[in-house]
C-alpha cells in the first residue's frame, strides 16, 4: 500500500485549515496560521529540513496547538524518522484526544510500521468521527490492516464502508480489487481495477493489478495491453520494471521494448 499517498492528501485537507481563519484573527494567530502553511508548502516541494525550520517557529509561537505537532509528524513521516513521526502524531493527540486526523496520520505510520492491530484501534478512532472529512480514508486503511491481519471479511467490510461515504476513491476500488485477487475472484478484481483505472487514468498500480488479473485468467493480450500502461505512465518504476518483464516474457511486443 502507498501510505504516503494518504498523507499527501491529508497535507491538502491541513493546508485548507490552516488558511481558512483569516477574519477575526489576531495578529498572534494569523502569524501562527501563515507559519503553519509555510511549513507545509516546504514539506509539498520536499525541501523537508526547511519545512523543520518552518514548523519549529510554529511551535515556538504555541507548543499546544494540536495541529503543529501533526504537521511535524507528517514532515517526519516523510523523513522516514518514524520514531518522531509516533511521538509527534501522539503529542497532537494528547492535547486534543479527538483530533481524528492526526488518529489517521497515525493510523498510516503503523501501517507502514506492520503494526495492524495498532494500525485498526487509531483508524477505527478516526472512522467513528462522521464528522471526519477524510472518514472514507481512514475506513479504508482500517481495511487494509484488517487485509494484512488476513481478516478478508472486515476488511471488505471497511472497503465497502468507505464507499458508500465516497464511491469515486479510486484507492480503495483498487484495494478491494486485491482482496478480491487473493481469494480468488479474479472477474470481481477486474471490476474494481477497471473503476480504479475510470476514475484516474494515470493509476500505475491499478494498472498492474489488472494485468495481473488478466494473467489469472487466461487473457494475455489484455495483460499485456495493461502492463504497456504501466511502462508509459512510470517506466523507471519497480511497477514498470516488473510490467517489463511480463512484456518480455509473455507478449507479442517484446521486440519493441
Amino acid at each position: 500500500m502507498r501510505v504516503f499517498i494518504l498523507i499527501i492528501l491529508m497535507i491538502s485537507f491541513v493546508t485548507l485549515s490552516c488558511g481558512g481563519k483569516r477574519t477575526g484573527e489576531n495578529s498572534k494567530e494569523k502569524q501562527l496560521s501563515d507559519q503553519k502553511t509555510l511549513a507545509l508548502a516546504s514539506l509539498l516541494r520536499k525541501n523537508f529540513q526547511q519545512a523543520l525550520v518552518d514548523i519549529q517557529e510554529a511551535e515556538d509561537m504555541d507548543d499546544e496547538d494540536p495541529e503543529v505537532h501533526n504537521i511535524k509528524g507528517l514532515i517526519y513521516f516523510a523523513l522516514k524518522e518514524y520514531g518522531e513521526a509516533e511521538k509527534s502524531y501522539k503529542e497532537a493527540i494528547e492535547i486534543k484526544s479527538d483530533y481524528s486526523e492526526a488518529r489517521y496520520n497515525l493510523c498510516g505510520l503503523y501501517l507502514t510500521l506492520d503494526q495492524w492491530d495498532k494500525a485498526i484501534d487509531e483508524c477505527s478512532i478516526a472512522v467513528s468521527d462522521v464528522l471526519y472529512r477524510s472518514r472514507d480514508k481512514a475506513f479504508t486503511s482500517l481495511g487494509v490492516a484488517y487485509f494484512r491481519k488476513g481478516d478478508f471479511d472486515k476488511a471488505k467490510e471497511c472497503y465497502q464502508k468507505s464507499l458508500e461515504v465516497n464511491p469515486a476513491l479510486v484507492y480503495t476500488h483498487n484495494e478491494l480489487g486485491k482482496l478480491y485477487m487473493s481469494t480468488g475472484n479474479e472477474e470481481e478484481a477486474i471490476e474494481e481495477f477497471r473503476k480504479a483505472i475510470n476514475g484516474y487514468n494515470m493509476y500505475d498500480e491499478a494498472y498492474y493489478n489488472l494485468g495481473l488479473a488478466y494473467l489469472k485468467l487466461g487473457k494475455t493480450e489484455d495483460a499485456c495491453a495493461s502492463f504497456k500502461k504501466v511502462i508509459g505512465i512510470s517506466p523507471g518504476s519497480v511497477l514498470g520494471t516488473n510490467a517489463k518483464s511480463y512484456l518480455t516474457s509473455l507478449c507479442k511486443e517484446k521486440e519493441t521494448l
